[in-house]
Protein backbone atom coordinates (compact mmCIF):
# COMPACT_ATOMS: atom_id res chain seq x y z
CA UNK A 1 0.00 0.00 0.00
CA UNK A 2 1.23 3.36 -0.72
CA UNK A 3 1.87 6.13 1.70
CA UNK A 4 -0.14 9.31 1.48
CA UNK A 5 3.12 11.02 2.80
CA UNK A 6 6.03 10.08 1.68
CA UNK A 7 9.84 12.07 2.37
CA UNK A 8 13.31 10.90 1.68
CA UNK A 9 16.44 12.28 3.18
CA UNK A 10 14.58 15.22 3.75
CA UNK A 11 17.49 18.05 4.83
CA UNK A 12 17.03 22.09 5.85
CA UNK A 13 19.52 24.63 6.72
CA UNK A 14 18.79 27.87 7.95
CA UNK A 15 22.33 29.55 7.86
CA UNK A 16 24.36 27.17 9.83
CA UNK A 17 21.61 25.30 11.80
CA UNK A 18 20.31 22.12 10.21
CA UNK A 19 16.97 22.24 11.14
CA UNK A 20 16.24 19.08 9.57
CA UNK A 21 18.49 16.04 8.13
CA UNK A 22 18.37 13.29 6.55
CA UNK A 23 14.36 12.97 7.32
CA UNK A 24 12.85 9.88 6.04
CA UNK A 25 9.44 8.58 7.10
CA UNK A 26 6.11 7.46 5.56
CA UNK A 27 2.53 8.06 6.67
CA UNK A 28 -0.41 5.61 5.47
CA UNK A 29 -3.96 6.54 4.71
CA UNK A 30 -6.25 6.75 8.01
CA UNK A 31 -3.49 7.28 10.15
CA UNK A 32 -3.05 9.28 13.37
CA UNK A 33 0.47 9.98 13.43
CA UNK A 34 2.37 11.60 16.12
CA UNK A 35 5.33 14.84 16.00
CA UNK A 36 6.87 14.90 19.27
CA UNK A 37 10.19 16.50 20.45
CA UNK A 38 12.23 19.56 21.99
CA UNK A 39 11.80 23.11 20.74
CA UNK A 40 14.20 23.75 18.17
CA UNK A 41 13.84 19.93 16.74
CA UNK A 42 12.39 20.24 13.36
CA UNK A 43 8.87 19.61 13.82
CA UNK A 44 7.02 22.87 11.93
CA UNK A 45 9.76 22.87 9.41
CA UNK A 46 9.01 19.51 8.62
CA UNK A 47 5.38 20.69 8.30
CA UNK A 48 5.88 24.15 6.17
CA UNK A 49 7.94 21.45 3.66
CA UNK A 50 5.01 19.32 3.68
CA UNK A 51 1.86 21.57 3.12
CA UNK A 52 4.20 23.23 0.46
CA UNK A 53 5.23 26.49 1.96
CA UNK A 54 8.64 25.50 2.30
CA UNK A 55 11.46 24.35 0.32
CA UNK A 56 13.59 21.81 1.58
CA UNK A 57 17.23 21.99 0.72
CA UNK A 58 17.57 18.26 -0.42
CA UNK A 59 16.08 15.39 -0.67
CA UNK A 60 12.64 14.07 -1.73
CA UNK A 61 8.84 15.09 -0.16
CA UNK A 62 5.44 13.59 -1.57
CA UNK A 63 1.86 14.55 -0.54
CA UNK A 64 -0.93 12.06 -2.44
CA UNK A 65 1.24 11.26 -4.66
CA UNK A 66 2.17 14.40 -5.65
CA UNK A 67 5.54 15.65 -5.48
CA UNK A 68 5.69 18.91 -2.90
CA UNK A 69 7.47 21.28 -5.32
CA UNK A 70 6.45 20.35 -8.81
CA UNK A 71 2.35 19.70 -7.99
CA UNK A 72 2.19 22.52 -4.88
CA UNK A 73 -1.39 23.58 -5.89
CA UNK A 74 -2.55 19.71 -6.41
CA UNK A 75 -1.19 19.36 -2.49
CA UNK A 76 -3.05 22.28 -1.65
CA UNK A 77 -6.52 21.58 -2.36
CA UNK A 78 -6.63 18.45 -1.10
CA UNK A 79 -4.68 18.87 2.63
CA UNK A 80 -6.08 21.37 5.74
CA UNK A 81 -3.54 22.72 7.73
CA UNK A 82 -3.43 24.51 11.31
CA UNK A 83 -0.12 26.28 12.03
CA UNK A 84 1.46 26.52 15.54
CA UNK A 85 -0.16 30.01 15.89
CA UNK A 86 -3.81 30.69 15.96
CA UNK A 87 -4.74 30.84 12.16
CA UNK A 88 -7.85 32.86 11.72
CA UNK A 89 -8.94 36.46 11.36
CA UNK A 90 -9.20 37.77 14.84
CA UNK A 91 -11.32 40.47 13.84
CA UNK A 92 -13.93 38.42 11.74
CA UNK A 93 -16.59 36.56 13.33
CA UNK A 94 -16.73 33.11 13.23
CA UNK A 95 -19.64 32.90 10.66
CA UNK A 96 -17.11 35.41 8.71
CA UNK A 97 -14.21 33.39 8.90
CA UNK A 98 -15.68 30.01 7.55
CA UNK A 99 -16.95 31.68 4.77
CA UNK A 100 -13.85 32.98 3.77
CA UNK A 101 -11.78 29.55 3.87
CA UNK A 102 -15.04 28.41 2.06
CA UNK A 103 -14.25 30.90 -0.87
CA UNK A 104 -10.74 30.46 -0.75
CA UNK A 105 -11.30 26.43 -1.36
CA UNK A 106 -13.83 27.23 -3.99
CA UNK A 107 -16.73 25.96 -1.96
CA UNK A 108 -19.36 26.64 0.47
CA UNK A 109 -20.27 26.13 4.12
CA UNK A 110 -23.31 23.72 3.13
CA UNK A 111 -21.85 21.63 0.57
CA UNK A 112 -19.61 20.21 3.20
CA UNK A 113 -21.30 21.08 6.05
CA UNK A 114 -21.84 17.03 7.01
CA UNK A 115 -17.92 17.39 7.25
CA UNK A 116 -17.86 20.17 10.53
CA UNK A 117 -21.74 19.49 11.45
CA UNK A 118 -20.46 18.00 14.74
CA UNK A 119 -17.64 20.82 15.70
CA UNK A 120 -19.47 23.25 14.04
CA UNK A 121 -22.52 22.92 16.52
CA UNK A 122 -20.38 23.64 19.42
CA UNK A 123 -20.03 26.79 18.61
CA UNK A 124 -22.39 27.96 16.54
CA UNK A 125 -23.83 29.50 19.37
CA UNK A 126 -21.28 32.49 19.07
CA UNK A 127 -21.46 32.62 15.09
CA UNK A 128 -22.01 36.24 15.35
CA UNK A 129 -19.11 36.70 17.26
CA UNK A 130 -15.43 38.26 16.25
CA UNK A 131 -12.95 35.29 16.64
CA UNK A 132 -10.99 36.90 18.98
CA UNK A 133 -13.44 37.30 21.60
CA UNK A 134 -13.46 33.18 21.89
CA UNK A 135 -11.48 31.54 24.55
CA UNK A 136 -9.01 29.09 23.15
CA UNK A 137 -10.53 25.76 22.66
CA UNK A 138 -13.10 27.42 20.93
CA UNK A 139 -10.46 29.49 18.29
CA UNK A 140 -9.18 25.58 17.88
CA UNK A 141 -12.35 24.42 17.13
CA UNK A 142 -13.19 26.97 14.86
CA UNK A 143 -9.99 26.96 13.33
CA UNK A 144 -10.41 22.75 12.52
CA UNK A 145 -14.16 23.77 11.10
CA UNK A 146 -12.29 26.12 8.84
CA UNK A 147 -9.36 23.27 7.92
CA UNK A 148 -12.47 21.34 7.15
CA UNK A 149 -14.47 23.19 5.60
CA UNK A 150 -13.13 22.00 2.02
CA UNK A 151 -13.57 18.04 3.18
CA UNK A 152 -9.64 17.57 2.94
CA UNK A 153 -8.19 14.33 3.15
CA UNK A 154 -5.06 14.79 4.99
CA UNK A 155 -5.00 17.66 8.48
CA UNK A 156 -2.12 18.86 9.18
CA UNK A 157 -2.26 20.14 12.75
CA UNK A 158 1.02 21.98 14.19
CA UNK A 159 0.25 21.88 18.28
CA UNK A 160 -3.37 22.66 17.73
CA UNK A 161 -4.05 22.77 21.94
CA UNK A 162 -1.22 24.86 23.00
CA UNK A 163 -2.95 27.26 25.23
CA UNK A 164 -5.94 25.15 25.52
CA UNK A 165 -7.33 23.99 28.98
CA UNK A 166 -7.80 20.08 29.81
CA UNK A 167 -11.24 19.52 29.47
CA UNK A 168 -11.07 21.35 25.62
CA UNK A 169 -8.33 19.34 24.91
CA UNK A 170 -9.62 16.12 25.82
CA UNK A 171 -12.90 17.33 23.64
CA UNK A 172 -10.60 18.28 20.72
CA UNK A 173 -8.76 14.58 20.37
CA UNK A 174 -12.23 12.89 20.63
CA UNK A 175 -12.77 15.11 17.33
CA UNK A 176 -9.56 14.37 15.78
CA UNK A 177 -10.45 9.74 16.40
CA UNK A 178 -13.56 10.63 14.62
CA UNK A 179 -12.18 12.30 11.78
CA UNK A 180 -9.59 9.45 12.19
CA UNK A 181 -12.43 6.68 11.47
CA UNK A 182 -13.82 8.63 8.83
CA UNK A 183 -10.72 7.85 6.79
CA UNK A 184 -9.22 11.49 6.96
CA UNK A 185 -5.36 11.20 7.60
CA UNK A 186 -3.69 12.96 10.11
CA UNK A 187 -0.22 14.46 11.09
CA UNK A 188 -0.37 16.14 14.30
CA UNK A 189 2.59 17.77 16.49
CA UNK A 190 1.95 18.04 20.22
CA UNK A 191 3.99 18.68 23.75
CA UNK A 192 1.76 16.49 25.63
CA UNK A 193 2.88 13.44 26.11
CA UNK A 194 -0.47 12.19 27.14
CA UNK A 195 -2.40 13.55 23.56
CA UNK A 196 1.15 11.73 22.24
CA UNK A 197 -0.13 8.45 23.70
CA UNK A 198 -3.63 8.59 21.71
CA UNK A 199 -1.79 8.35 17.91
CA UNK A 200 -1.09 5.13 16.14
CA UNK A 201 2.82 6.03 16.12
CA UNK A 202 4.85 8.96 16.80
CA UNK A 203 8.33 9.73 15.27
CA UNK A 204 10.31 11.76 17.76
CA UNK A 205 12.85 14.42 16.06
CA UNK A 206 15.89 15.71 18.43
CA UNK A 207 18.39 18.39 16.60
CA UNK A 208 16.74 17.86 13.18
CA UNK A 209 16.85 13.95 13.03
CA UNK A 210 14.52 11.08 13.31
CA UNK A 211 15.51 9.06 16.62
CA UNK A 212 12.69 6.61 16.21
CA UNK A 213 9.33 5.60 14.70
CA UNK A 214 7.13 3.27 16.83
CA UNK A 215 3.86 3.15 18.68
CA UNK A 216 3.61 5.80 21.56
CA UNK A 217 4.56 2.94 24.08
CA UNK A 218 7.50 2.02 23.16
CA UNK A 219 9.03 5.49 21.78
CA UNK A 220 7.93 6.96 25.84
CA UNK A 221 10.05 4.36 27.38
CA UNK A 222 12.79 4.44 24.73
CA UNK A 223 13.29 8.57 25.45
CA UNK A 224 11.62 8.89 28.79
CA UNK A 225 14.25 10.80 29.82
CA UNK A 226 13.61 13.54 27.74
CA UNK A 227 9.81 12.82 27.06
CA UNK A 228 8.61 12.16 30.66
CA UNK A 229 11.12 13.45 32.67
CA UNK A 230 10.76 12.37 36.87
CA UNK A 231 8.85 15.18 38.98
CA UNK A 232 10.49 17.83 40.73
CA UNK A 233 10.60 17.91 44.60
CA UNK A 234 10.23 20.93 46.24
CA UNK A 235 9.62 22.20 50.08
CA UNK A 236 6.84 23.60 50.47
CA UNK A 237 6.74 26.65 52.10
CA UNK A 238 4.34 27.09 55.53
CA UNK A 239 4.37 31.46 56.02
CA UNK A 240 2.85 32.92 58.83
CA UNK A 241 3.26 36.05 58.25
CA UNK A 242 0.69 38.93 56.80
CA UNK A 243 -0.45 37.78 53.02
CA UNK A 244 1.53 39.76 50.32
CA UNK A 245 -2.22 39.07 48.22
CA UNK A 246 -5.49 39.78 50.05
CA UNK A 247 -8.76 39.81 47.63
CA UNK A 248 -12.04 40.20 49.45
CA UNK A 249 -15.18 39.67 46.97
CA UNK A 250 -13.72 40.79 43.87
CA UNK A 251 -16.23 41.07 40.75
CA UNK A 252 -15.43 41.91 37.49
CA UNK A 253 -18.11 42.71 35.09
CA UNK A 254 -17.89 43.39 31.42
CA UNK A 255 -21.42 44.76 30.32
CA UNK A 256 -23.81 42.13 31.68
CA UNK A 257 -21.14 39.59 31.87
CA UNK A 258 -19.35 38.97 35.18
CA UNK A 259 -16.13 37.36 34.71
CA UNK A 260 -14.71 37.41 38.20
CA UNK A 261 -17.95 37.12 40.93
CA UNK A 262 -16.84 37.31 44.17
CA UNK A 263 -13.73 35.69 45.02
CA UNK A 264 -12.23 35.83 48.43
CA UNK A 265 -8.55 34.69 48.99
CA UNK A 266 -4.66 35.50 50.26
CA UNK A 267 -1.74 34.31 49.09
CA UNK A 268 1.36 33.77 51.63
CA UNK A 269 4.90 35.19 51.52
CA UNK A 270 7.13 32.83 49.74
CA UNK A 271 4.82 30.72 48.33
CA UNK A 272 3.91 28.84 45.14
CA UNK A 273 0.15 30.04 44.27
CA UNK A 274 -1.37 28.25 41.60
CA UNK A 275 -4.30 29.89 39.74
CA UNK A 276 -6.48 27.35 37.31
CA UNK A 277 -9.20 27.22 35.92
CA UNK A 278 -11.16 26.12 32.44
CA UNK A 279 -10.43 28.82 29.17
CA UNK A 280 -13.15 31.10 30.33
CA UNK A 281 -13.47 30.86 34.03
CA UNK A 282 -11.65 34.46 35.25
CA UNK A 283 -8.10 34.24 35.64
CA UNK A 284 -6.54 35.59 33.60
CA UNK A 285 -9.25 38.80 34.25
CA UNK A 286 -8.33 38.62 38.21
CA UNK A 287 -4.84 38.30 37.51
CA UNK A 288 -4.89 41.94 35.40
CA UNK A 289 -6.64 42.82 38.59
CA UNK A 290 -3.97 42.09 40.32
CA UNK A 291 -1.40 43.35 38.23
CA UNK A 292 -2.80 46.74 38.47
CA UNK A 293 -3.88 46.56 34.50
CA UNK A 294 -7.71 46.84 35.20
CA UNK A 295 -9.69 47.86 37.79
CA UNK A 296 -12.72 46.03 39.58
CA UNK A 297 -15.83 46.07 39.50
CA UNK A 298 -16.66 45.75 43.51
CA UNK A 299 -14.72 44.18 46.34
CA UNK A 300 -11.05 44.80 47.21
CA UNK A 301 -7.81 43.56 46.83
CA UNK A 302 -4.44 44.33 47.80
CA UNK A 303 -0.99 43.15 46.35
CA UNK A 304 2.02 43.94 48.91
CA UNK A 305 -0.06 46.63 50.72
CA UNK A 306 -1.41 48.35 48.10
CA UNK A 307 -4.75 48.82 47.05
CA UNK A 308 -5.20 48.09 43.56
CA UNK A 309 -7.72 50.35 43.00
CA UNK A 310 -5.82 53.84 44.58
CA UNK A 311 -2.35 52.52 44.21
CA UNK A 312 -2.14 50.50 40.97
CA UNK A 313 1.34 51.99 39.91
CA UNK A 314 3.00 50.93 42.63
CA UNK A 315 1.99 47.65 42.02
CA UNK A 316 3.05 47.90 38.80
CA UNK A 317 6.45 48.97 40.21
CA UNK A 318 7.36 46.29 42.50
CA UNK A 319 6.15 43.26 40.80
CA UNK A 320 7.13 40.58 38.21
CA UNK A 321 4.87 39.94 35.38
CA UNK A 322 5.41 36.96 32.46
CA UNK A 323 2.90 36.50 30.23
CA UNK A 324 1.65 34.15 28.24
CA UNK A 325 2.54 35.12 25.14
CA UNK A 326 6.36 36.03 25.06
CA UNK A 327 7.07 39.48 25.96
CA UNK A 328 10.69 40.39 25.71
CA UNK A 329 11.69 42.31 22.02
CA UNK A 330 12.90 39.59 19.26
CA UNK A 331 14.67 41.79 17.17
CA UNK A 332 17.12 43.21 20.24
CA UNK A 333 19.77 40.71 21.49
CA UNK A 334 19.68 38.42 24.78
CA UNK A 335 21.71 40.97 26.18
CA UNK A 336 20.03 44.34 24.97
CA UNK A 337 16.75 42.67 25.97
CA UNK A 338 18.20 42.47 29.84
CA UNK A 339 19.74 45.98 29.64
CA UNK A 340 16.38 47.52 28.49
CA UNK A 341 14.25 46.14 30.97
CA UNK A 342 16.59 46.32 33.91
CA UNK A 343 16.43 50.30 33.04
CA UNK A 344 12.55 49.86 33.11
CA UNK A 345 12.24 48.47 36.26
CA UNK A 346 14.67 51.26 37.68
CA UNK A 347 17.84 48.26 38.54
CA UNK A 348 20.56 51.34 38.99
CA UNK A 349 22.67 51.49 35.85
CA UNK A 350 26.12 50.84 37.58
CA UNK A 351 24.94 47.78 38.66
CA UNK A 352 22.95 45.89 35.33
CA UNK A 353 26.60 44.48 34.06
CA UNK A 354 27.29 42.35 36.68
CA UNK A 355 23.54 40.92 37.26
CA UNK A 356 23.06 40.56 33.48
CA UNK A 357 26.48 38.45 33.70
CA UNK A 358 25.28 36.57 36.64
CA UNK A 359 22.04 36.16 35.48
CA UNK A 360 22.73 34.80 32.15
CA UNK A 361 25.35 31.94 33.38
CA UNK A 362 22.92 30.98 35.86
CA UNK A 363 20.20 30.03 33.25
CA UNK A 364 22.80 28.93 30.75
CA UNK A 365 22.61 32.03 28.14
CA UNK A 366 25.67 33.31 28.50
CA UNK A 367 27.61 32.41 25.08
CA UNK A 368 24.10 33.62 23.12
CA UNK A 369 24.17 36.94 24.88
CA UNK A 370 24.77 38.79 21.70
CA UNK A 371 22.42 36.71 19.65
CA UNK A 372 19.28 37.53 18.69
CA UNK A 373 16.66 36.44 20.79
CA UNK A 374 13.77 36.03 17.75
CA UNK A 375 16.32 33.25 16.09
CA UNK A 376 16.45 31.39 19.89
CA UNK A 377 14.40 28.11 21.17
CA UNK A 378 11.00 29.01 22.66
CA UNK A 379 11.96 27.00 25.45
CA UNK A 380 14.93 29.56 25.60
CA UNK A 381 12.71 32.01 24.88
CA UNK A 382 10.71 31.32 28.43
CA UNK A 383 13.78 30.95 30.72
CA UNK A 384 15.26 34.15 29.48
CA UNK A 385 12.02 35.94 29.97
CA UNK A 386 11.22 34.23 33.21
CA UNK A 387 14.40 35.91 34.62
CA UNK A 388 14.39 39.27 32.96
CA UNK A 389 10.75 39.09 34.67
CA UNK A 390 12.56 38.12 38.55
CA UNK A 391 15.67 40.95 37.87
CA UNK A 392 14.78 43.66 39.28
CA UNK A 393 14.84 41.36 42.19
CA UNK A 394 10.98 42.13 43.11
CA UNK A 395 8.69 39.99 46.07
CA UNK A 396 6.09 38.70 43.68
CA UNK A 397 6.00 37.56 40.21
CA UNK A 398 2.86 36.76 38.03
CA UNK A 399 3.04 34.10 35.34
CA UNK A 400 0.33 33.73 33.04
CA UNK A 401 0.94 30.43 31.45
CA UNK A 402 5.13 30.34 31.27
CA UNK A 403 5.55 27.06 29.56
CA UNK A 404 2.61 26.53 27.02
CA UNK A 405 3.89 25.03 24.19
CA UNK A 406 7.51 24.41 25.75
CA UNK A 407 8.83 20.59 25.71
CA UNK A 408 8.54 17.90 28.71
CA UNK A 409 12.20 18.31 29.79
CA UNK A 410 12.35 22.26 28.80
CA UNK A 411 9.01 23.03 31.27
CA UNK A 412 11.19 20.88 33.74
CA UNK A 413 14.12 22.83 33.68
CA UNK A 414 11.74 26.54 33.87
CA UNK A 415 10.00 25.11 36.67
CA UNK A 416 13.62 24.25 38.76
CA UNK A 417 14.70 28.29 38.07
CA UNK A 418 10.87 28.77 39.15
CA UNK A 419 11.98 26.95 42.76
CA UNK A 420 15.14 28.86 42.64
CA UNK A 421 12.98 32.02 42.72
CA UNK A 422 10.51 30.86 45.63
CA UNK A 423 14.06 30.12 47.63
CA UNK A 424 15.42 33.51 47.42
CA UNK A 425 11.59 34.06 49.02
CA UNK A 426 9.91 35.23 46.09
CA UNK A 427 5.95 34.52 46.18
CA UNK A 428 5.10 33.11 42.63
CA UNK A 429 1.71 33.35 41.21
CA UNK A 430 1.14 30.95 38.19
CA UNK A 431 -1.97 30.09 35.93
CA UNK A 432 -0.97 26.55 34.45
CA UNK A 433 -3.02 23.83 31.88
CA UNK A 434 -0.51 21.38 32.64
CA UNK A 435 -1.33 19.59 35.33
CA UNK A 436 1.50 18.00 36.44
CA UNK A 437 2.91 21.38 37.27
CA UNK A 438 -0.24 22.47 39.75
CA UNK A 439 1.46 19.44 41.58
CA UNK A 440 4.32 21.26 41.94
CA UNK A 441 2.60 24.23 43.53
CA UNK A 442 2.41 24.98 47.63
CA UNK A 443 -1.48 25.98 46.91
CA UNK A 444 -3.97 25.92 44.49
CA UNK A 445 -7.36 28.09 43.83
CA UNK A 446 -9.77 26.40 41.11
CA UNK A 447 -11.66 28.56 39.66
CA UNK A 448 -15.36 27.50 37.75
CA UNK A 449 -17.64 30.46 35.92
CA UNK A 450 -15.75 32.93 37.44
CA UNK A 451 -16.13 31.46 40.70
CA UNK A 452 -13.10 30.23 43.49
CA UNK A 453 -14.75 26.58 43.82
CA UNK A 454 -11.77 24.98 45.54
CA UNK A 455 -8.70 26.04 47.35
CA UNK A 456 -6.60 24.16 48.50
CA UNK A 457 -2.59 22.03 48.89
CA UNK A 458 -2.49 19.59 45.65
CA UNK A 459 -2.82 16.69 48.32
CA UNK A 460 -5.54 17.98 49.77
CA UNK A 461 -7.53 18.67 46.60
CA UNK A 462 -6.71 15.49 45.72
CA UNK A 463 -8.07 14.05 48.82
CA UNK A 464 -11.11 15.77 49.02
CA UNK A 465 -12.15 15.02 45.36
CA UNK A 466 -11.06 11.04 45.63
CA UNK A 467 -9.03 11.74 43.04
CA UNK A 468 -5.59 10.20 41.57
CA UNK A 469 -3.93 13.35 40.69
CA UNK A 470 -4.59 16.87 39.33
CA UNK A 471 -5.95 16.09 36.12
CA UNK A 472 -8.60 14.41 37.53
CA UNK A 473 -9.59 16.89 39.99
CA UNK A 474 -9.43 19.45 36.98
CA UNK A 475 -11.74 17.63 34.73
CA UNK A 476 -14.34 16.75 38.03
CA UNK A 477 -14.69 20.51 38.60
CA UNK A 478 -14.48 22.09 34.94
CA UNK A 479 -17.21 20.00 33.96
CA UNK A 480 -19.31 21.54 36.61
CA UNK A 481 -19.51 24.75 34.26
CA UNK A 482 -22.30 26.33 33.25
CA UNK A 483 -22.04 29.26 31.59
CA UNK A 484 -20.07 28.48 28.23
CA UNK A 485 -16.17 28.87 27.75
CA UNK A 486 -16.64 31.55 25.07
Amino acid sequence: MNPVIDTQHLCKCYGTVKALQDISLNIQQGELFGLIGPDGAGKTTLFRILTTLLNADSGEASVLGYDVQNEFRCIRREIGYMPGRFSLYQDLTVEENLNFFATIFQTTIEEHYDQIREIYEQIAPFRKRRAGALSGGMKQKLALCCALIHSPKILFLDEPTTGVDPVSRKEFWVMLKRLRDKGITILVSTPFMDEARKCDRIAFLYEGRIRGINTPSVILEQFKDILCPPGLKHNHTEENERPIIKVDNLVKCFGTFTAVDHISFEVKRGEIFGFLGANGAGKTTAMRILCGLSLPTEGYAEVMGYDVRTQSENIKRHIGYMSQRFSLYEDLTVSENVRLFGGIYGVPKKEIPARTEAMLRRIGLYEERNTVVQSLPLGWKQRLAFSVAIFHRPQLVFLDEPTGGVDPATRRQFWELIYQAAEQGITIFVTTHYMDEAEYCDRISMMVDGRIRALDTPTGLKAHFQAQNMDEVFQMLAREAKRNHN
